[in-house]
């Protein structure tokens, strides 16, 4: 060997070493992450430890070795570089995950937006044009002195309670002096049922409080546990996810990890149903979601389909429509010709048959009920067909790998649930480790519309489904068939 190749070999075996070196850290990082997200079963996790130890072991001996060809330490350098590559952007796509699963599982914090409401006739267009002149708080919680505290730190007024729900949301509509702080969830219900409300008030400003609520544990072992998942699709179409709020959309999805089996119970949203805790009283299921937001529509959905609800996802209608862009559109059946008008005055055309649909038209489809005969019944029908849609393509390996980013983007912020990001990883972790397919099956229960009084508007007939109990029975003993089947 030449002078010139003994010194070319040592900057080569010296650049080489570098490279390992940087190569060892990054798969430190890597292995970090990958441990830390928890997702993947030992068994691929010792294969995939295993392999990288093997790699830069043999790496590193050979490049200790002093007869080791310059051309192998190039290879294994262009090798070692593009591990590099690959374990960088893996580690930020698994960071990636691990920050989303730490925001957006196990909900340790309940938002209530209020509005500031006045005539639309009156004076008051500003915070400035309020400011020192009387506000009604309308009560809706025993302790309301974070409201007042928000309230007062925007601006300074002159406060006074009243429980008066429907008095004072109907004063203001008549009163140009009158100010009310109001419930969000409340607005949007006497919106829904007076189509002329919005038209006769203003809202000045909104508030968002946030307080710290408890989560307690359910004792579930997801990959083993059969369980019931309340889904609840809310009225709102802005970014905030208020925890009081109109619920759309309700859906039971009865899980059995052991059979991978998954019911789809769809309840109409004017179900006219007895309220929990309040004797009897019956009301919209929409409706339960104002009078005390998730929680006390899971209790009312426990108490009259007599099955435990240990977990609740709330969407978000804005997720609706970023999800499906996100994984590239979807495909929905339609059993009619007909054109869907959405709240962006895009019109959706839907032929009968398979239709593919981006986002916009896919939430129209959701959400429209007046173009079938049987109204809201058909209408969760289209509902659960866009979650098994977007379920059955989300799975695809090709769509979750190329689309990965976009989907968590996605879903960022536009949904809450009190499942936790261990109860998920390991059921993502059970799915990696068996790769089953899911049978999803639907059923719904049924009624006939009339108008009756409701608890939250006793002295007003709104139009309610009454239930229909044999199509009740029927789902009641399906999803404990579900919930209590074995391999």
């Amino acid at each position: 060997m030449t002078k010139k190749n003994g010194k070319n070999k040592k900057i080569i075996k010296r650049v080489s070493l570098f490279i390992w070196g940087i190569a060892f850290i990054c798969a430190l990082v890597f292995g970090y992450f990958i441990y830390d997200a928890n997702v993947l079963p030992f068994k691929y996790l010792l294969g995939i430890f295993l392999v990288l130890i093997i790699f830069l072991l043999i790496h590193c001996l050979l490049l200790l070795k002093k007869n080791t060809r310059a051309w192998l330490m190039v290879f294994l350098s262009l090798l070692s570089i593009m591990f590099i590559g690959v374990s960088l952007y893996a580690s930020l796509k698994i960071n990636d995950t691990i920050r989303f699963i730490n925001e957006n599982l196990g909900a340790y914090f309940e938002t209530n937006i209020y509005h500031i409401v006045v005539n639309n006739e009156s004076s008051y267009k500003t915070l400035d044009d309020i400011r020192g002149k009387e506000i009604t708080i309308v009560k809706d919680m025993d302790d309301m002195s974070e409201v007042e505290g928000s309230l007062k730190r925007k601006v300074s007024m002159e406060v006074k309670y009243d429980e008066g729900m429907i008095e004072m949301l109907s004063r203001v509509s008549e009163d140009v002096e009158t100010i009310i702080l109001v419930n969000s969830g409340n607005y949007d219900a006497m919106v829904e049922n007076d189509k002329e409300y919005e038209g006769k008030v203003r809202i000045v400003d909104t508030i968002e409080v946030k307080t710290r609520k408890e989560n307690t544990t359910t004792g579930i072992d997801m990959t083993q546990d059969p369980f019931i998942v309340y889904l609840s699709g809310i009225d709102t179409r802005s970014g905030m996810m208020p925890s009081r709020s109109l619920s759309d959309v309700n859906i039971l999805l009865a899980v059995n990890p052991n059979t991978h089996h998954i019911l789809m119970v769809h309840v109409p949203r004017d179900y006219y149903v007895p309220v929990a805790g309040r004797g009897g009283a019956r009301d919209k299921l929409t409706h339960t979601g104002t009078i005390g937001g998730v929680a006390l529509t899971m209790q009312t959905l426990e108490e009259f389909l007599q099955v435990k609800l240990s977990y609740y996802v709330r969407v978000n209608f804005n997720s609706v429509i970023n999800l499906v862009n996100a994984i590239g559109g979807i495909n929905l059946y339609s059993d009619v010709d007909y054109s869907f008008t959405c709240w962006t005055n895009r019109s959706c055309k839907f032929n009968p048959g398979d239709n593919y649909v981006d986002g916009t038209c896919a939430l129209a489809f959701a959400r429209e009920r007046y173009a079938y005969s049987t109204g809201d019944r058909h209408r969760g029908e289209n509902q659960e067909q866009v979650i098994t849609k977007v379920i059955d393509k989300i799975t695809s390996s090709s769509t979750l790998i190329s689309n990965y980013s976009d989907i968590l983007n996605a879903l960022n912020g536009t949904f809450e649930t009190n499942i936790t990001g261990d109860e998920i990883t390991s059921l993502v972790r059970m799915q990696i480790d068996e790769m089953k397919g899911w049978n999803i099956e639907s059923v719904n229960v049924t009624g006939t519309g009339s108008l009756q009084p409701t608890y939250s508007y006793p002295n007003q007939n709104l139009y309610v489904m009454n239930p229909d109990m044999e199509s009740v029975n029927k789902a009641i003993t399906r999803l404990h068939e579900v919930i209590e089947e074995t391999n």
